[in-house]
């Protein structure tokens, strides 16, 4: 049980953090006490009027420019020097002006959709920072982005969903604290080559791979003993039997994610799943009968329908 809440701990961390302070939704509001807003919420309307007033804003933590279709972002964050979190995601940006690297304390940065083309060597240097989307940013070079990654020492948090990868960069190899990579939505994804580039990141205890048009486990999954979680999400060609066949080669593997995968019976045998502590089936198709099968011969697994 222990296991299990550690990982669900590494999942919730990140939110927890940052939800202790309370959200600003209003440059009006925010500036009537500047000095005592933390997380601040910019209306798109609003930027113009947020940069003229940005030096106002000591404390602010985190700081949300989204949706907004920007194409820079030179409002002068980097005079926010207590800034833990950057949330920039939906907006047409293609560069980080070389002033950010002034943000010493940023932690969590947040790139999602958006037109990088290439992540700059500054963000190497920023020594707390530990946490980056780059979802939805297609036209990044992955293989030197997967350079810059491998430079960031406090990196644990990754997520590159959504950018029609083919192959995984080899420089992901290089992240020596890497414990959490979502690579969902890339159904074109070589998993074999990916298990080759994961199997070298011996921090890594989580792997999101939902939505990825996955037909089959392969056998080199065995390699990937570090792992203690697997998303499989809305991948419904994926045989649930030859799924619980390689997970009896993962000897540390406590947590399976299986939604959404048009699954209306488990294999008679179900030890593949034993060593779990948590199977999460929601969104499948199963019988109130199989249900009570699943559960009576999974007595020390916590399974969700």
């Amino acid at each position: 049980m222990k296991s299990k809440q550690i990982i669900i701990l590494i999942l919730v961390i990140p939110l927890v953090c940052f939800s202790q302070h309370k959200k600003v939704t209003s440059l009006v509001t925010a500036l009537e006490e500047p000095e005592k807003v933390t997380w601040l919420d910019i209306d798109c309307e609003e930027i113009s009027d947020f940069k003229n007033a940005i030096t106002k804003f000591g404390n602010i933590k985190t700081l949300y420019i989204t949706d907004c279709n920007l194409k820079t972002i030179s409002l002068g964050i980097e005079s926010l020097h207590d800034l833990r979190l950057l949330n920039i995601q939906g907006n047409s940006i293609s560069k980080l002006p070389e002033s950010l690297k002034m943000l010493e304390k940023l932690s969590v940065l947040n790139l999602r959709n958006n037109s990088f083309v290439k992540l700059p060597q500054f963000l190497t240097g920023l020594s707390q920072l530990r946490e980056i989307d780059l979802a939805e940013n297609e036209s990044l070079n992955f293989e030197e982005t997967g350079k810059v990654l491998s430079k960031v020492k406090q990196l644990d948090f990754l997520y590159l969903s959504k950018n029609q990868l083919k192959e995984l960069p080899r420089g992901l190899a290089e992240c020596k604290k890497l414990k959490e990579l979502h690579i969902d939505h890339n159904p074109e994804l070589d998993i074999e080559q990916s298990i080759s580039v994961l199997s070298q990141i011996a921090s890594l205890r989580i792997l999101v791979l939902s939505n990825n048009d996955l037909s089959y486990i392969p056998d080199s999954i065995r390699i990937l003993q570090q792992i203690e979680g697997i998303v499989f999400d809305n991948n419904p060609n994926l045989s649930i039997k030859d799924l619980g066949f390689r997970l009896q080669k993962l000897q540390n593997i406590k947590v399976v994610v299986f939604r959404n995968n048009e699954v209306k019976h488990l294999p008679e045998d179900l030890s593949g799943f034993f060593k779990l502590k948590l199977f999460d089936l929601r969104g499948n198709n199963f019988s109130d009968s199989e249900k009570d099968r699943i559960k009576n011969m999974l007595k020390d697994t916590k399974v969700l329908f």
